[in-house]
């Protein structure tokens, strides 16, 4: 009867030590990099909203922490906005603007990195927008697709960013 007992909890116990072995953070794949510049392709690109002219994509990734720096043209007039963030969405970011508030979480979804923002405009209004960046291919091409919902309705977009040498 003892070895029964005891069979019976090796085989409880084997399965959560497969499971534990198999997902510890020590032999999980590593994330992609997305390290470097990136530049805006408007042919390759699906658009709802009005493309820039031109824009230039900044990102610094030594996990979990990362930088975005990014500039774009509109009108021939540049705008450049920055994110320091952690990509564990433990902590949030907070960004004041004259216009609106934003509140920021970065977070891994399988080998996507994902950008959540909720905004609260200055009248009060809400706004979400997502974005889901992936790397296409060899690794030259980011893919960033964003989903924002606003008062005046949703809209989806395909942004497209190839690398630049080094």
């Amino acid at each position: 009867m003892l070895e029964c007992a005891s069979m019976k909890r090796l085989l409880v116990a084997l399965p959560l030590l497969l499971a534990t072995s198999i997902l510890s953070p020590a032999q999980q794949p590593s994330k992609p990099n997305f390290s470097g510049t990136w530049i805006f392709n408007a042919q390759k690109s699906t658009l709802q909203d009005p493309a820039p002219s031109s824009m230039t994509f900044q990102i610094e990734q030594h996990d979990p922490h990362l930088r975005l720096s990014r500039t774009q043209v509109y009108g021939g007039k540049s705008d450049t906005w920055t994110l320091d963030a952690v990509t564990d969405s433990s902590r949030e970011v907070v960004q004041h603007s004259a216009l609106y508030t934003s509140h920021i979480r970065m977070y891994w979804d399988g080998d996507a990195l994902v950008l959540d923002e909720k905004i609260t405009a200055g009248d009060g209004s809400k706004a979400t927008n997502r974005l889901k960046y992936t790397l296409a291919g060899d690794g030259k091409t980011l893919v960033a697709v964003e989903s924002e919902e606003t008062p005046v309705g949703k809209a989806t977009n395909k942004w497209v960013y190839d690398k630049q040498a080094p």
